[in-house]
């Protein structure tokens, strides 16, 4: 078992209007937390081969793509493989997920 501290990540990215932390990856699934300013978007794009699990630590989000509706702190979604999504922090927010596979991209 291996135990990844926060000061510690596997990867830190800054993003515009935010930030992504790699906390933990094994061959067969990640975790990431992202912080993100209100306003901040992640454009609509598909995972083709990852399934993602994610939960709402606080704030409010903003579903669009295939899916469209409204999340806040305590809510979680799974998004299948193959599915566009993409999200807009109607507030700050911070989220964790999951994706399984890992993303190559997530890793490089």
């Amino acid at each position: 078992m291996d135990v990844t501290e926060w000061d510690d990540p596997g990867r830190i990215d800054d993003l515009e209007g935010g930030q992504r932390r790699v906390l933990a990856a094994t061959d067969e699934m990640m975790l990431v937390h992202y912080a993100l300013e209100a306003g901040a978007e992640g454009e609509p794009h598909a995972h083709e081969e990852a399934t993602q699990a994610t939960f709402v630590i606080e704030g409010v989000l903003e579903l669009h793509g295939e899916y469209s509706r409204t999340v806040e702190a305590g809510d979680s979604y799974v998004v299948p493989a193959g599915t566009v999504h993409g999200v807009r922090a109607l507030e700050p927010c911070r989220v964790i997920d999951a994706f399984a596979p890992p993303l190559e991209s997530y890793t490089d």
